[in-house]
């Protein structure tokens, strides 16, 4: 059964939950949902939809981790993206891949509001809701869905950038029978009370989740605006709202614990996702001239200065909240940005050095540090820093770049294309991986060792693309890359 903490008396009775996982099942095996979200992820990277920022994924991560802890779902089953797309939404999608946009982010207040939306997905795909409506569908068998969802990004993206291929998403399950990824009545209710009750066992606010959609209806109907998406592929009923309000109040006693990391995360999110540096500067300023403004604000202008390259201005903000507050982990880690940016290799280093002797956990830190040590020209160093790190090689695609990068410098080539080709694989583009390969046992000069190294992981890579797209897509993808 579903692990829980907190308020033993009310999470228990939340225990008799129907098996809703039949349908589903006989609709897609466990093999097919993977293949179909793991397809769909690898279009969104190759849209540049993914954000790629260890900072911004490890946080949302922690969050998702700690939300997993307390469902069905084994450790590690279920993956968490940042979305840049300043839309108010998120996503469920087979195989337990979850998108947060960054314009969702901005929106919330709290980090309970923020893990709600999470735990509320987490519970769609806890409940195979996509998958269930899949068994409802026309029939379309597993390459029929993929296709139909892949080809909508690819011509969007085509025609308007990310926000068509955004579109084209929710276009493209709306055309396998999937109402444009929105859930039925009955699914809102479910994903409410099992969100809600993975959001008290994981000690956020209960009440956060009717507090953060109540709070985006309000908003839509005080500026007449039409709603947020996620009301719209997520429909929220009055009844609904009360029936939220109802189940949380079964949890009255929760130790809500947030991280203090969180609003600073917020503001990476905005100016992420921003489009317009002008119209940032102008936002931080006018918040900053305010009685409201927050520490957080001057981290964000902190940023936006650093994309304008006015460097020092940036570590004139950082460097003395930085010492004042060794705490949060943010405020190092942007200054020790800006610093390598501005060519002060050692103080970034010393920075980060400090950085992961007070947090020894968190893996921005650490991917910081490694690539700081890149950046020195300190190639060996790196490579051995990150070779006892083998939970960042397994967790993160850019700590396989970087120690491809390290051999690249120290003229290994045998050791440049194995990790180049371990960082395609993660990011679910086999075609790639195996063209590297190809080139480097075609093209380079390697050792007997190094071939048949390279030789056989050539050999798992061409079984992994078979599995993971088909025979035919993956021939199609590797001659259509021309890359050998």
């Amino acid at each position: 059964m579903l692990a829980v903490a907190g308020s033993a008396g009310a999470i228990s009775s939340d225990y008799n939950l129907p098996d809703l996982g039949d349908p589903a099942d006989t609709a897609m095996s466990p093999a097919e949902k993977n293949k179909l979200g793991a397809q769909v992820v690898y279009q969104l990277r190759e849209q540049g939809a993914i954000v790629n920022d260890p900072q911004l994924e490890a946080y949302i991560n922690r969050i998702g981790k700690r939300l997993v802890a307390h469902t069905n779902k084994p450790k590690g089953s279920i993956h968490y993206y940042v979305i840049k797309q300043d839309e108010i939404n998120s996503f469920a999608l087979p195989g337990g891949n979850i998108g947060i946009f960054t314009g969702m982010m901005v929106q919330t207040d709290s980090e309970s509001e923020l893990a709600s939306v999470m735990a509320h997905e987490t519970a769609h795909e806890v409940q195979n809701h996509i998958a269930r409506q899949l068994a409802e569908s026309k029939g379309d068998t597993i390459a029929t869905l993929a296709t139909a969802i892949v080809a909508a990004i690819a011509g969007a993206q085509a025609g308007g950038g990310g926000d068509a291929a955004m579109a084209a998403i929710m276009g493209g399950m709306s055309h396998l029978g999937m109402q444009s990824i929105s859930y039925t009545r009955a699914n809102e209710y479910e994903a409410d009370r099992v969100g809600i009750r993975i959001l008290a066992a994981s000690d956020y606010d209960p009440n956060a989740m009717s507090r953060f959609f109540a709070k985006l209806q309000r908003q839509s109907d005080l500026y007449g605006k039409a709603p947020p998406e996620i009301l719209l592929t997520h429909p929220m009923a009055g009844t609904r709202m009360a029936n939220a309000e109802e189940r949380a109040a079964q949890y009255p006693n929760v130790p809500v614990h947030e991280s203090a990391e969180y609003p600073y995360m917020r503001e990476r999110a905005r100016v992420l996702q921003a489009n317009s540096i002008p119209v940032l500067l102008r936002y931080y300023r006018k918040r900053l001239s305010n009685g409201d403004k927050s520490p957080a604000d001057y981290y964000g202008y902190a940023l936006v200065l650093d994309q304008q390259g006015r460097l020092q201005d940036a570590i004139d903000i950082l460097a003395p909240r930085a010492k004042a507050h060794p705490e949060l982990l943010a405020w190092t880690l942007a200054l020790a940005s800006t610093e390598t940016r501005a060519g002060n290799y050692h103080k970034a280093s010393t920075l980060l050095e400090g950085a992961m002797k007070r947090f020894p956990d968190r893996d921005a830190a650490k991917l910081a540090y490694a690539e700081n040590l890149t950046d020195q020209g300190r190639p060996g160093e790196m490579r051995n820093f990150m070779l006892s790190q083998p939970e960042l090689l397994a967790d993160y695609p850019q700590a396989q770049q970087l120690l491809a990068r390290a051999a690249g410098d120290q003229h290994d080539l045998g050791e440049a294309y194995y990790r180049q080709a371990r960082y395609y694989a993660m990011i679910n583009d086999y075609p790639s991986a195996i063209n590297q390969l190809r080139t480097a046992l075609q093209t380079a000069d390697l050792s007997p060792y190094n071939k048949s190294r390279l030789g056989a992981l050539r050999d798992q890579m061409v079984s992994a693309c078979h599995q993971a797209w088909s025979v035919a897509q993956c021939r199609q993808a590797v001659v259509e890359q021309n890359r050998y």
